[in-house]
């Protein structure tokens, strides 16, 4: 395919799509006689059929005549296309006797006719001796005959005539002579001849496919061609010429086989041309325009014109370049010529060509020109208004667009532009002024500019690639503005889409500025047909080809929007041109172009205050596109955007008053009319402002009455309590029905789940909710911004805001109780009110909303000066003065309670606990209405208890929405403490119990029992009188919520807070202890199953998870603390942390509460305690090693008092005796060691356990000499049995039941003056077997059955059976024990063993860092050289622990220097209880000088090497993890004052050596903690959500979060530092077992290795000679010993004698 085919390809579609030129192209069908078709599809066959490109055929098989020697195949004369008047489509040929162009088209289908053997039919035509006039006669009847037939064999028959040829047109020698012929038969035959040969040229079109194929062109072929040219040459006269040109393309195959001079032929053609024009269109023509030339002309002008085309495209070369300019430039003029007529007394104008051939022919040549040849300038402008004058001709317009596309993509560009430019500018002159004829709306001129504009818009950009961006824009944009400068509509709509189209191409940006000038210059000369238009279809409405096509309105906007968005997305300038074309049109702007006039209009900075006229645009914009609702919602978006801007800019006295403007005051009152959020926003932007700028009380109660409009739905009413709780005569909040407090059925409060009851309406589906909701938070934000901003407007004062301000609030508190208020609305105005806060000078502000949850703030002490407003009741004057404004907290009371006495909405419930969490928290607030107060808190505490969210049937929410509630609940709860002054003791004791009872919740979350365990940790330091009260009911709940395994961390944490709380438990009885034991116990023997089972899944499946494994309701995985039961190869790490947490947390339980009995009460917990432990233990064969050290605990501890275990020194000090002689004994986990003077009489008696060790120093010689003298006079009553009776001698190693194992452990001086006060036991029928605790000492198991039947131990206390056990014994007076076994002498193993056990510590040993943080401190440097703090922090410091003098330390003490040399301070703080020690590394008490960087770099290492961080941080500031960095920096107690208020920092000295009395500090300041933890590990301790607590309390309740994070932070190391699978902490005790074990295996290795050297039995080994000798002279009385070396080797040898 060409490139003009592709090209009119494209062109076809975008005509068919386009829908500018279709009204044009109807109105042009009147021009012409002949009625078009509809489309351009026919004229599109017909130009194919006219190309004479196309056309041409070679002569294919001429017929030659039957003489000798020569062969007759049959041979046809080439058929050459020609155009046939009676077949363009629509002609009226058949009036004039010619065949249809359907018929023609038929010839096809009719069988091929032998024109010889037809013509053999005439008598006479053959035979050339006839008469010639008969002849002719036969000719003429064969002529008509042949007509409207297929022919073939015409070489035969034109040879048959060769005669009659050479009689009409030359001379032949076998006729008459031509003097013989009558002049009337000459011409006769002439023009039969020619006849005949128009005949040859319609019906040889049957054989033209068989000539195409067979390509003969033979001699005789060439010499019947020529003939037949002469012939066709040799015509003069019209009537021979009209014959002749019907038939010339044919005979020369389209001019491609011309014989003789081209030249001539061409002058010929051209000749024939302009004859056949002038008889078609005569210049004196008086037809009327709608008749159509003769057929005959008409024919001849038509093949005339196709044969000279023909020979330009075949001949070019060789022709006159001139020549053929001259008759292109000459045919196009006369089509263009018209003339005046005159049709009912209007004068019109008509074009003298009207036939579509002969316009098509002459179109054709045009292009065969172009085409083949050089079209002159002369030329090119007739020929350039032919074609934008005919091209809406439906059989013309595809040609011309062919020719145009051809112009501009070749040289003739330019030229054909500059040319259209020309015919543009000559205008309407002469007949170009007057309307065409049957076109009243259009002149000539205006037809020749809109198929300018046609060619421009239509044709540019079809074709493969489209033409350069820069070409078209640059050379077309020009033309097409002097184009739409004609402002006809066609031509309109033609350029307007067009101008769209280069907008919307990717490449505008390309465009220069010049460009765009004149594209906008379009636009403005043409705003006009803009203005005076109308709207017929909407913008972005689809326009269906059946439909009326767009108005130029629409077309217009349709380019200018495309123009605007161009300059919207980019970066560069708006041209001024068009924002000043946009602002002409602001009354007709569519919506959308509007917006972009408005956005141009603020980047121009024309509506800004300080521009000329910028308040009158403003106000004429918003009556514009704002008041006129029928606007879109997007451009009224925008407008009320643009409105806000006087508002937003900094305050200037040009916008003094702006609020009061009528406009302004018109959009503030149809505020309640709005529903779109975003203009919703817009406008309460400006009421915001107005609010915050007004001066005038007045206009700000107008405008405060707008918005309370605007804020409320009528139509909707909130549901409510159907019956609440009210108050009794004396003010107290009362249940419903006069129910006491102490009613045995409470009636609950109903509570819904928003959303969820049919009898609530769903307060979204009202169209109102977005605008209450925006319009409330605006409210708040005023609020706000009026309580607690200190910004000021110019030098204006703004003391009278108080007022208004007040206004305002008391505003928000009647929409607060409304019943028209939404729930959601009423909860935004909660969580404002809610941030209500008082300072230190009872002046009121408001926190502002920067985190999630408000105790997160870090709250400075908050002077407004701008303010009046104060803490005060209704009806009080503060200072007597009206400066003061005061704050309505009486009446916000009443309306809490309200809330609560109505509300039915669970979601505002929450709020309202969540808020006053916090808000209680501020004292401040409250401290002026102590009675509304009171009352307040009387009643939600009695409104919680009925609260009773485990009654799921009369509280209809979800379990998921009563977890939550509860824990607000309850969380509520904690804040009353701070109020306990205030709170009745009843109320007290309520409160504690409806904590006691939310323990129980336990069916879903955890959350809520956390809580609850939280707050009574609190509890037990803020309210000790009510929770020592209520403790024993609480521990019942705890019995029932052991198996919940989420709370075994918080459980067992706040058991462990009570133990060191001994003012808790002081009046305990047996069951309340068996209670707390019975919880550790079970967690105990849960953790033991778990890792039992999880062992033995691991061994059976390989590791495979069971699908369902553990008991049924426990968790397989916990997230705050729980025994981990994963069976997969990999553990977490935080898991079996926390796994070992709790039962090392278990056994701490265990451990201190037994410590902290009565000697009575151990012997009544003693067989219940063992007997669990048991049952607990995870090793099938053998005692755990925890479950040993607990029972050396509990053996060491069973006859002691609290009192005398704190009393035992924790160093065991060797005292200094000079020479000594020293023995070891071993007996079950205990070693016993004697270290007596070689030459005086005094020994140390050292009994070490894992548990303990104690010192005595004693007069050996005269100690044993009493004890044997008594024992002489009274033998011991109850004696072992005999080691050597029933059983082997004890060795060590052995595990028999009776053999020694050297396994336990003694420390009391006091058993034997305690024992004989405890009952005997030895009767009883559940007795045990004697040997039963040396058994569980040797770390043997009891049977199942024994301990199935809750046995009873036999603990029996009395004298030794021999007198060396009366001082060599682990466990002093009890008895049924393994005999002691005397360690090798002088061995070193032993001797370093021992020495690394003395210096283990017998307590568990904790240090914890103490920061102090000051006003704006925020680095590590200034943390660290901090040497002073606050009164409240040194006070808190004295909470904590007791200050001790580093220098007289001989204990733990966390590496402190303890030389005397001070280097770490002089003074440390210290804290200590039965199991656990605890030093401060305090920050303040440690030398940091700035010019010392060394005591920086010490104090930091003390420091950042503790796990727990405590920071007092008075800093103003959030205290960030890493400000102290550190890899062990674990845990971090933040403590912070909550209301800001910081005490001046005192004198040091005060309060290490002073009264703290009188040093002023509020006891009852709060204090917010809050614990950070380092990412990896989990949270622990009851302070991961801050707890406020009153300074009282804060010290005690920061230690047991600082102990118990400490404990974990070991554990948590220990489990890290080890293989995940076999990761276990090792406590101190235990570790102090496993060196006794050590030691037992090593003394056992080297008596054994004595043994074999000595080759004796165990039975006769003894002290070798040279041991005995240390002793010096051996005695046999003890009353001889001199020297406790003498008195200790009679006792070794009298335990040998017993042995």
């Amino acid at each position: 395919m060409s490139k003009g085919g592709r090209a009119s390809d494209t062109r076809r579609s975008s005509e068919q799509s386009g829908k500018g030129a279709s009204s044009f192209a109807m109105l042009f069908r009147n021009v012409l006689r002949s009625p078009f078709g509809s489309d351009s599809r026919n004229s599109g066959t017909m130009r194919r059929e006219l190309s004479p490109s196309t056309g041409s055929a070679n002569l294919a098989a001429a017929t030659h005549a039957q003489l000798p020697g020569i062969s007759h195949s049959p041979v046809s004369i080439g058929e050459g296309t020609r155009l046939q008047a009676n077949s363009v489509p629509g002609s009226e040929s058949a009036d004039h006797g010619s065949s249809t162009f359907s018929e023609t088209q038929s010839i096809d289908r009719l069988a091929p006719v032998d024109s010889v053997a037809l013509a053999q039919g005439h008598t006479g035509l053959a035979d050339q001796g006839a008469a010639i006039g008969d002849r002719l006669e036969a000719l003429d009847v064969l002529v008509s005959e042949l007509k409207g037939q297929p022919l073939t064999n015409l070489g035969g028959l034109w040879c048959m005539l060769e005669d009659i040829v050479e009689f009409a047109f030359g001379n032949s020698s076998g006729v008459n002579k031509p003097s013989e012929l009558d002049l009337a038969h000459h011409q006769r035959a002439r023009r039969l001849i020619l006849s005949l040969l128009a005949v040859f040229a319609e019906g040889g079109q049957a054989n033209r496919e068989q000539a195409e194929s067979s390509h003969i062109d033979t001699e005789d072929v060439q010499k019947m061609r020529a003939s037949i040219l002469r012939v066709i040459g040799c015509a003069v006269g019209w009537e021979e010429v009209e014959l002749a040109v019907q038939s010339a393309a044919w005979a020369s195959s389209d001019a491609k086989h011309l014989s003789g001079d081209t030249v001539q032929w061409f002058e010929r053609a051209r000749s024939w041309v302009e004859l056949a024009a002038d008889h078609c269109y005569p210049e004196n023509m008086t037809r009327e325009p709608s008749e159509g030339p003769p057929p005959g002309p008409h024919e001849a002008l038509t093949e005339s014109l196709a044969f000279l085309a023909c020979i330009i495209s075949t001949d070019y070369p060789v022709l006159d370049p001139t020549a053929v300019s001259e008759i292109t430039s000459l045919l196009c003029e006369m089509t263009a010529r018209a003339r005046l007529v005159s049709e009912n007394g209007l004068e019109e104008v008509a074009w003298i060509w009207t036939e579509p051939a002969h316009l098509y022919g002459v179109i054709n040549l045009l292009n065969t020109v172009i085409t083949y040849g050089a079209l002159s300038q002369n030329a090119l402008l007739p020929g350039i208004t032919l074609l934008c004058t005919t091209v809406n001709v439906p059989l013309c317009k595809e040609l011309c667009c062919d020719i145009i596309y051809t112009m501009f993509t070749s040289c003739y560009m330019r030229d054909a532009l500059l040319t259209m430019n020309y015919v543009m500018r000559r205008g309407n002159t002469g007949l170009n002024s007057k309307n065409i004829y049957k076109m009243p709306m259009m002149t000539p001129y205006q037809a020749a500019v809109n198929g300018m504009v046609y060619f421009i818009t239509q044709v540019m950009d079809t074709g493969p690639t489209g033409f350069q961006f820069s070409l078209r824009t640059g050379n077309c944009l020009p033309v097409l503005g002097e184009a739409a400068l004609c402002m006809h509509p066609e031509v309109l709509s033609l350029v307007f889409p067009y101008l769209c189209k280069v907008a919307n191409d990717d490449r505008v940006d390309s465009m220069l500025p010049d460009d765009w000038t004149v594209l906008i210059a379009i636009l403005e000369n043409t705003v006009e047909c803009r203005l005076s238009d109308k709207y017929e279809v909407e913008p972005g409405s689809d326009i269906d080809e059946e439909d009326e096509p767009p108005t130029l309105a629409y077309l217009y906007d349709g380019a200018l929007q495309a123009i605007v968005s161009v300059f919207r997305r980019s970066s560069q300038p708006t041209p001024a041109s068009l924002v000043n074309l946009l602002f002409k049109m602001r009354n007709v702007l569519s919506d959308e172009l509007a917006q972009s006039m408005l956005q141009f209009i603020d980047a121009r900075g024309s509506l800004r205050p300080g521009s000329s006229n910028w308040l009158e645009t403003l106000e004429e914009m918003m009556h514009l596109y704002y008041f006129d609702r029928s606007r879109s919602t997007h451009l009224r978006r925008q407008m009320a955007r643009l409105c806000t801007r006087p508002f937003t800019e900094a305050f200037d006295v040009s916008l003094q008053g702006i609020e009061r403007k009528p406009f302004i005051i018109a959009v503030l009152e149809q505020l309640h009319l709005e529903e779109d959020e975003k203009i919703i926003d817009s406008v309460l932007e400006i009421l915001y402002m107005s609010l915050r700028r007004t001066k005038d009380s007045k206009t700000f109660h107008n405008i405060l009455e707008f918005a309370l409009r605007a804020a409320i739905e009528p139509d909707y009413v909130r549901q409510i309590q159907p019956d609440y709780m009210h108050q009794d005569d004396n003010g107290d909040m009362v249940l419903p029905e006069q129910l006491s407090m102490n009613m045995q059925t409470p009636t609950y409060p109903i509570l819904l789940l928003g959303g969820e009851s049919t009898a609530m309406v769903d307060e979204k589906s009202h169209s109102s909710w977005a605008r209450i909701t925006l319009t409330i938070n605006c409210l708040l934000k005023v609020v706000e911004w009026r309580m607690s901003s200190n910004d000021t407007l110019g030098d204006e004062t703004y003391d009278y805001l108080s007022v208004d301000t007040i206004s305002l609030v008391n505003g928000l508190l009647d929409l607060l109780e409304s019943k028209h208020t939404f729930p959601s609305v009423q909860r935004n105005i909660l969580l404002g009110f809610l941030r209500f806060h008082a300072d230190a000078n009872m002046r009121v502000y408001m926190l502002l909303p920067e985190h999630d949850t408000l105790l997160e703030q870090r709250v400075s002490l908050h002077e407004n000066a701008r303010m009046r407003l104060v803490v005060q009741s209704d009806d009080a004057v503060v200072n007597n003065t009206v400066d003061w404004v005061p704050f309505p907290i009486a009446r916000y009371i009443r309306v809490l309670v309200y809330l609560f006495q109505t509300n039915i909405n669970i979601e505002t419930y929450n709020v309202l606990c969540r808020g006053l969490m916090v808000q209680l928290t501020n004292t401040h607030l409250f401290s002026t209405c102590k009675e509304e107060v009171k009352a307040f808190l009387r009643y939600l505490i009695n409104y919680m208890r009925v609260a009773n969210y485990e009654q799921e049937t009369r509280t209809r929410i979800s379990s998921v929405e009563k977890n939550r509630t509860a824990t607000y609940t309850y969380g509520l709860q904690v804040s009353f403490m701070h109020y306990k002054s205030w709170i009745l003791r009843d109320q007290q004791d309520l409160l504690i119990s409806t904590l006691g009872d939310g323990l129980m919740m336990t069916s879903g979350a955890p959350e809520a029992p956390q809580i609850c365990l939280h707050a009574l940790g609190v509890a037990m330091l803020e309210l000790h009188g009510a929770m020592v009260r209520m403790l024993p009911s609480i521990l019942q709940n705890l019995v029932r919520i052991y198996s919940a395994a989420q709370l075994s961390v918080h459980l067992l944490e706040f058991v462990s807070s009570i133990s060191r709380n001994q003012g808790l438990y002081t009046n305990f009885r047996k069951e309340d202890y068996h209670v707390l034991f019975a919880v550790a116990i079970n967690y105990i023997r849960f953790h033991n199953n778990q890792r039992r089972r999880e062992t033995s899944l691991l061994t059976n499946t390989a590791g495979v998870r069971p699908a369902d494994g553990g008991e049924k309701g426990d968790p397989r995985r916990l997230s705050t603390g729980a025994i981990p039961v994963s069976t997969s190869d990999k553990h977490s790490l935080n898991d079996v942390a926390l796994s070992q947490y709790v039962l090392v947390m278990a056994y701490q339980v265990i451990d201190v509460y037994f410590l902290s009995l009565t000697p009575a009460l151990k012997a009544e917990m003693f067989d219940s305690i063992i007997v669990g432990l048991l049952q607990s233990n995870y090793s099938r064969s053998n005692l755990d090693e925890v479950n040993e050290v607990c029972l050396d605990m509990v053996l060491q501890n069973y006859s002691r008092s609290s009192d005398d275990i704190m009393g035992i020194s924790d160093v065991t000090v060797k005292e200094d005796f000079g020479p000594v002689v020293e023995r070891h004994w071993i007996q079950h986990n205990g070693i016993v060691t004697i270290r007596a003077q070689k030459e005086g009489p005094m020994a140390q008696i050292i009994e070490r356990s894992c548990s303990g060790a104690t010192s005595r120093i004693v007069d050996l010689p005269a100690e044993v000499s009493r004890k044997y003298v008594e024992r002489t006079e009274r033998p011991p009553t109850s004696l072992p049995a005999s080691p050597l009776s029933d059983s082997p001698v004890p060795t060590f190693g052995s595990m028999s039941q009776s053999a020694s194992r050297g396994r336990s452990i003694g420390r009391n001086r006091r058993l034997h003056s305690m024992a004989p006060g405890l009952p005997s036991l030895h009767h009883e029928p559940d007795m045990l077997p004697q040997d039963s605790i040396a058994r569980l000492l040797r770390g043997e198991l009891l049977s199942q059955s024994d301990l199935s039947r809750a046995p009873r131990f036999p603990i029996r206390f009395g004298a030794a059976p021999c007198l060396a056990l009366e001082f060599i014994n682990a466990y002093q007076g009890l008895q049924n024990l393994d005999v002691p076994v005397m360690l090798p002498p002088n061995f070193e193993a032993v001797a370093r063993s021992l020495r690394i056990f003395d210096n283990t510590a017998m307590v568990d040993t904790h240090k914890v860092s103490v920061a102090y943080v000051g006003p704006g401190q925020t680095t590590e440097r200034e943390i660290l050289l901090n040497q002073q703090g606050s009164p409240a922090y040194w006070n808190f410091l004295r909470g904590m622990g007791n200050i001790r003098r580093l220098g007289q330390m001989k204990d733990f003490s966390a590496g402190l220097d303890t030389s005397g040399q001070d280097s770490d301070g002089r003074y440390t703080l210290g804290w200590r209880d039965l199991i656990a020690k605890l030093i401060f590394h305090v920050g303040t008490l440690m030398p940091a000088r700035e010019d010392k960087q060394e005591q920086i770099v010490r104090k930091k290492a003390h420091m950042g090497n503790d796990f727990v961080h405590i920071v007092f941080n008075e800093s103003g500031r959030d205290y960030e993890f890493d400000t102290i960095p550190s890899q062990f920096n674990f845990v971090q107690i933040i403590v912070t004052p909550v209301d800001g208020q910081v005490p001046i920092p005192e004198d040091e000295a005060l309060w290490l050596h002073g009264d703290p009395s009188k040093v002023k500090v509020r006891m009852d300041q709060l204090y917010k903690v809050k614990t950070q933890i380092n990412p990896d590990i989990p949270f622990v301790g009851p302070a991961a959500e801050p707890k406020v607590l009153t300074l009282t309390a804060l010290p005690g309740f920061v230690r047991s979060i600082a102990i118990h994070a400490a404990i974990f932070s070991q554990v948590y190391t220990s489990c890290k530092s080890a293989d995940i699978g076999a990761a276990e902490y090792v406590s101190l005790w235990r570790a102090r077992l496993q060196i006794i074990k050590r030691v037992r295996a090593h003394a056992q290795k080297e008596r054994t290795k004595r043994l074999n050297a000595l080759g004796s039995q165990p039975g006769s080994l003894s002290e070798s000679s040279a041991d005995m000798a240390e002793f010096g002279e051996p005695i046999s009385d003890p009353a001889m010993a001199t020297t406790a070396a003498q008195a200790l080797g009679y006792l070794v040898r009298d335990l040998e004698s017993f042995v």
